[in-house]
């Protein structure tokens, strides 16, 4: 396995989410794949939004045991997630990120549920919204997550990138259709934007192509449509050049995104983006949905 530092081997899961699978079939898959990601010397290596479960409100599923321990003999960092009930009678979608050893390293609650109508595959019942964004140090870097439709939202991925991160992990659960081309470019927008590497992939609900991508801050380093393990090697130096550099007319130019779009902020100039609107979404009355 590669030692992190200047490159981390990022990996994203993208599994198919069979109507009427059990549970304990979903979570029998992840545990292959994380043996398979630790034989590939993968450092980080990421499932999709609830997965592997349980995905639904109704499942009593307890998989991070099984998990740990699969991710402590593969020697490799991962993110996964779940519906959780907490102690106030609400749902909330929820990633955790194990290290390398097995430990956890961090639980969030996705901060920005999707809003509108309840997903009837991925959960069942209306989610709350936690309290905080995610940045965790894993694998020798700092990373942030961002959960299915957070991520076209762009202050959270730069809060994330201002906040130090180099990496984002962004699992989605699914079910994009016509939304998937977008959901892509989004993704791409948001590494290039933030100058990082970029992590997507969903579940695969019926016959729907998948939209599993790793892009860096100048490209996209792979990506797939089919269901499997997808694999890329980031360089991290490289990304952090292009943060400490600012823009340049020479030709040839050194580089294929500009650089220094996080030095190039002005914070003054912002403030409107705090400002509170009457018209917002209201997490917790949707949350309060029955």
């Amino acid at each position: 396995m590669s030692v992190p530092g200047d490159r981390l081997r990022l990996a994203v899961a993208q599994p198919p989410a069979r109507a009427g699978e059990p549970e304990e079939a979903k979570l029998a898959d992840t545990l292959v794949t994380i043996d398979d990601a630790g034989a590939a010397g993968v450092d980080l290596l990421l499932f999709p939004e609830s997965y592997p479960g349980p995905i639904r409100a109704e499942s009593s599923l307890d998989a991070g045991e099984a998990i740990a321990a699969a991710a402590a003999d593969a020697g490799s960092a991962l993110c996964w997630g779940r519906i959780e009930r907490g102690n106030d009678g609400h749902y909330r979608t929820v990633a955790y990120v194990i290290d390398g050893d097995g430990a956890e390293l961090l639980r969030y609650e996705r901060s920005h549920p999707a809003t509108g109508d309840v997903h009837a595959l991925l959960s069942g019942e209306p989610m709350a919204p936690g309290d905080g964004l995610a940045l965790v140090n894993v694998a020798g870097v700092r990373a942030g997550i961002v959960i299915c439709s957070e991520l076209w939202l762009p202050e959270v991925a730069r809060s994330l990138a201002v906040a130090g991160a180099e990496v984002i992990l962004a699992p989605a659960g699914g079910a994009f259709h016509r939304v998937a081309p977008n959901w892509r470019l989004i993704a791409r927008a948001r590494a290039i934007e933030n100058q990082l590497h970029l992590g997507l992939t969903q579940a695969l609900f019926g016959e729907e192509e998948g939209s599993a991508l790793i892009a860096g801050p100048e490209r996209v380093l792979a990506a797939s449509s089919e269901p499997g393990l997808l694999i890329a090697d980031c360089d991290l130096e490289r990304a952090r050049w292009l943060r400490s550099e600012d823009d340049s007319m020479r030709e040839p130019k050194e580089f294929d995104s500009l650089p220094g779009l996080l030095r190039a902020r002005r914070p003054e100039l912002y403030e409107g983006l705090s400002r509170r609107d009457d018209d917002l979404y209201d997490y917790w009355a949707a949350a309060r949905r029955t």
